[in-house]
């Protein structure tokens, strides 16, 4: 492992415990604030009838795109290895063609295009 792959490791573990530290302290804090709210709650009166709430229906691929519904799915996890690629896998800055060609290559092409010996005329 080089320094740059150790970076990006710690990089990542670093923004990776940001994020669960900010998402516990705000859940705390939604908490706190829940915990606030229902003491104020005050129960209904005696003999209310609950609200009764329409029949729903399930879809099994979210809210519509009836067709394509189902890729979604399939999409985000092929999206999730592409970036993942991206991160772990990256290959270098630049061009990779700019190294240059086997020597057989070159030399094999710079037969087929090269000048050809001129036919000397025949003498008289």
């Amino acid at each position: 492992m080089n320094g740059r792959t150790v970076g990006r490791i710690l990089l990542a573990l670093v923004v990776i415990a940001l994020a669960v530290g900010i998402g516990v302290w705000v859940y705390q804090a939604g908490y706190a604030q829940g915990a606030v709210e229902s003491g104020r709650i005050t129960p209904p009166p005696v003999g209310t009838a609950p609200f009764v709430y329409g029949p729903w229906f399930y879809r099994p691929f979210g809210f519509g795109f009836f067709p394509f519904g189902c890729l979604f799915p399939l999409l985000g996890f092929l999206l999730l290895f592409a970036l993942l690629r991206g991160f772990l896998w990256r290959g270098h800055w630049g061009r990779r063609w700019e190294g240059g060609v086997p020597p057989r290559f070159d030399e094999w092409h710079r037969r087929a295009h090269g000048e050809t010996q001129p036919e000397t005329p025949p003498s008289r």
